[in-house]
């Protein structure tokens, strides 16, 4: 590579001096803005959610996760469709839920009226508290009578259910008479699997009546319906009824008429809905009156009964109010018994570490098993499985299968779409939930990965060169039941490396933090050979990182492959880690071998992946081009513990950081510079996206933590507050991402241990006020030497297109200008790009020759 001209070296500290001076460090993000309005609720079994836009209930799903297991030939072998692995997916039952109200004289649907949107949101575990609960409301009103709505899914019953309560206050100074609230429910039970967050048919559904409670089937099985108090009329109708027939009209067409009594015999239909009606009479000024339902969901269309059952043994002579009652009380139970708030927050920050511990807990699967029907989605159509029936023989559908998928925390809960068990999120949320005190959740969350069905790729033709040891931890994330899976695109598989250490690193810490040993005592054999050793047995020897892999942003393979830092910063701290575990057990050859792995990674990082000024770069593929590898992904290198917070490498990355992926609208940081990075022209990552030029809140949460232990508490401060209030104008869910030229909620939320988990271990690192370098030590960054230009960005090195980028993205800059820099976004931001302007003339001057 050339030398820089001389010019250019002149030029480009006074740019820099200039752009600090008009881009400082301190701004103000811009106002946050409400717009995540759907709140989840789940018992581990099943999730409902309620929609504070629309004023319903718009989704119950029969599991927690996403999908169940693959779809296997007759030969047990997964079966792949124009090369995409074919799966079962779990189903959302529910095309919505609410309740309506009489009174003055007209009736009408709650959907209908205004939401009291700063008075809705989570149940408080407390008086005086804000949220800390799994318990969802919607507060409405209509004259003087506040209605609420709770819906939540109960932690006491063990099934996918929930409970939709109401409670009509009078806030007037006058008693309101007849007042009568009703209860609407429109299940979809027919044919289909089209994914969790679409409905399924509503076709070939019958409704039948026993007593009070309701039971409707169809294909996709059987909801029960039991009413929470006195009912006086129970309605039923297929969605073709009109007029008085058709419940939904009656109570939309205003005036005091009552529902219809359902008393027809059991018989198939498509689109069966159903309705409760509680008169509640006089409600006196300052009193208040309940009514509710319970629902449970059964897979076999036959078993109303046996759902029936659930609900009577949940519910027992308990009313709508009792019930919610005591799920609170439950939750308050759980936030004053288990949950350890990091020492010096805030009112407002606990209450979002309190929610978090909330988010942790519904986000993890507590099922251990599922009733299978023959049928895949329709009549016909043959299921297979490769589980066991629960006595433990071959299954013969339709039965009960014992599945693994107990233990897992998923990524997100609805309405986000990442309800999967990937490995590097739960690694997070594990921390999280031993840091937080739910040793339990954290124990059973890492038993899940030494216990899934894992293993499946490792004969796979991507991974031939290779030679993949065994392996336990998954490559990307698992099905519902516990079963490894990846998703595809036209590159081909995602297959990722960094699980393994990251795995590794929140093992260590469950220890550490909980003083518990078991886990590792009893799975010391798999953690050593099918995680560390396998780990150890992916390092290349010509560069001394991780063979390349898709990484945390997921790039896939057939030449997207890269040797990522990521995926090697998390090697090194996990094989350091692993390194600690082996002397407790007083595995000496293996301590020894896993702390010279881990240093020796971390020397290769060093070496191989920082550039001219010592800035980590994203991948050694892109450090080479001299270009277009600044990631913010790195941040785990210091927030880990691998070099010095303080040093050399990290004050150069955490500059480059700075001014190429400040978020313009918020106080974190871009994920990456894969969306500007080639603007023009064409380099070794052309694929960014949306999702690269977002703020990411993992990697600013963990940018928080380096910045931190770096010293800079402005920075550190200004992101965690930016975050808590965020997620406390959207109801305490911590958002995947935020637009990056608005602030508002981006993609998936809420996020678990991309949101919640590492909202706490930030607040937990700065409580404890330590540092915690791997392998005992921060690398010895005395001895690291660059050659004169080496690594220096090539002539060629683009400034932001004014055309592809607004003026204050200050994402975009390739290369290394000067290796440090400063914040380059805020109220400077107009005259930032024009001193970034001015920087591009001067590389275009030397690209003229000049």
């Amino acid at each position: 590579m050339q030398p820089v001209p001389s010019p250019y070296r002149l030029a480009v500290p006074l740019v820099l001096t200039l752009l600090c001076a008009v881009a400082p460090n301190a701004r103000a993000e811009v106002a946050v803005q409400r717009t995540f309005l759907r709140l989840p609720s789940s018992n581990g079994h099943g999730a409902v959610m309620l929609d504070l836009e629309q004023k319903k209930v718009t989704h119950f799903r029969e599991h927690l996760f996403a999908t169940e297991e693959p779809i296997i030939d007759a030969m047990g072998a997964d079966v792949f469709e124009k090369g995409q692995p074919k799966v079962v997916h779990s189903r959302d039952v529910l095309f919505d839920a609410f309740f309506g109200l009489r009174s003055g004289g007209t009736q009408r649907w709650l959907s209908t009226q205004d939401a009291n949107l700063e008075a809705s949101g989570y149940a408080p575990w407390a008086p005086g508290k804000t949220a800390g609960t799994g318990v969802t409301m919607l507060v409405q009103k209509v004259g003087t009578l506040e209605a609420t709505t709770y819906v939540f899914a109960p932690q006491g019953l063990p099934h996918a259910a929930f409970v939709m309560a109401l409670r009509v206050r009078n806030t007037g100074t006058a008693a309101v008479t007849g007042v009568s609230a009703f209860s609407l429910h429109n299940f979809h039970l027919g044919f289909g699997r089209p994914g969790v967050m679409s409905e399924t048919d509503e076709n070939g559904e019958t409704v039948e009546l026993t007593g009070d409670v309701f039971s409707e089937k169809g294909f996709a099985g059987v909801l029960a319906a039991r009413p929470l108090g006195t009912v006086a009329k129970k309605a039923a109708w297929l969605a073709s009824a009109t007029g008085s027939q058709n419940g939904f009209n009656v109570v939309n067409g205003g005036g005091s008429q009552d529902l219809q009594d359902f008393t027809a015999q059991p018989s198939a239909g498509t689109g069966w809905a159903t309705a409760y009606q509680f008169n509640l009479g006089d409600i006196a000024a300052g009193a208040e009156k309940w009514a509710g339902v319970a629902f449970a969901h059964h897979a076999n269309p036959e078993s109303g009964a046996v759902a029936g059952k659930w609900l009577t043994d949940y519910a027992g002579a308990s009313d709508a109010k009792a019930l919610v009652e005591a799920e609170l009380a439950r939750w308050e139970g759980i936030q004053r018994e288990l949950v350890k708030v990091p020492a010096g927050v805030s009112e407002d920050e606990e209450s979002l570490v309190r929610q978090s511990a909330v988010v942790l807990a519904m986000a993890q699967v507590r099922e251990t098993d599922a009733y299978l029907r023959e049928w895949l989605t329709k009549d016909g159509e043959v299921r297979r499985t490769r589980f066991k029936d629960v006595e433990g023989k071959p299954a013969v559908l339709p039965v009960r299968v014992q599945h693994a998928g107990q233990g897992a925390v998923l990524a997100s809960l609805p309405p986000g779409q990442w309800t999967y068990a990937w490995i590097r999120d739960g690694a997070y949320a594990a921390a999280a939930m031993s840091t937080l005190g739910m040793t339990n959740g954290a124990r059973a969350a890492l038993a899940y990965y030494l216990q899934a069905d894992s293993g499946r790729f490792r004969d796979w033709r991507e991974l031939q060169s290779y030679n993949m040891p065994p392996y336990i931890i998954t490559l990307t994330r698992y099905h519902g039941f516990g079963v490894e899976e990846t998703d595809f695109n036209e590159s081909g598989p995602n297959l990722e490396f960094d699980g393994f250490g990251l795995f590794l690193w929140s093992l260590r810490h469950y220890e550490q933090v909980t003083g518990e040993l078991s886990l590792v005592d009893e799975h010391w054999d798999t953690v050593s050979t099918k995680v560390a050793d396998a780990l150890v047995a992916l390092i290349d020897p010509e560069t001394g990182l991780i063979r390349p892999d898709s990484s945390i942003w997921e790039t896939h393979w057939n030449g997207r492959q890269r040797a990522w830092a990521y995926t090697s910063i998390t090697a090194a701290r996990g094989l350091c880690d692993a390194a600690v575990l082996a002397e407790r057990k007083g595995d000496a050859d293996r301590a020894l071998r896993y702390r010279n792995a881990g240093n020796g990674i971390r020397r290769a990082l060093a070496e191989k992946l920082t550039d001219a000024n010592f800035a980590l770069g994203s991948n050694l593929e892109e450090l080479k081009t001299g270009r277009g590898y600044w990631d913010a992904a790195v941040f785990d290198a210091f927030a880990f513990g691998l070099f010095d917070p303080k040093g050399k490498i990290a004050t150069a990355t955490m500059r480059g950081l700075d001014l190429r992926l400040s978020s313009p609208a918020g106080a974190g940081w871009q994920r990456n510079d894969d969306r500007y990075d080639h603007s023009g022209g064409a380099d070794v990552s052309p694929w960014g996206s949306e999702y690269d030029s977002a703020e990411w809140v993992i990697v600013s949460l963990r940018g928080a933590v380096a910045k931190r232990l770096a010293g800079d508490t402005a920075r550190a401060d200004r992101v965690l507050n930016w975050v808590k209030d965020q997620s406390l104008k959207n109801y305490l869910a911590v958002a995947e991402t935020y637009d990056e030229s608005n602030g508002r909620y981006k993609f998936n939320a809420p996020m678990v241990g991309f949101g919640a988990g590492a909202y706490v271990l930030a607040l937990a690192q700065r409580a404890a006020a330590t540092e915690d370098p791997a392998c005992g030590a921060y690398f010895d960054e005395s001895t690291l030497t660059k050659e004169p230009d080496a690594g220096t960005p090539d002539a060629g090195t683009q400034v932001p297109d004014a055309g592809t980028q607004p003026p204050d993205a200050g994402t975009s800059t390739d290369g290394d200008v000067g290796g440090g820099g400063c914040n380059a976004t805020g109220p400077g931001a107009l005259a930032m790009w024009l001193v970034v302007a001015l920087a591009g003339a001067v590389l275009a001057l030397r690209r003229r020759g000049a």
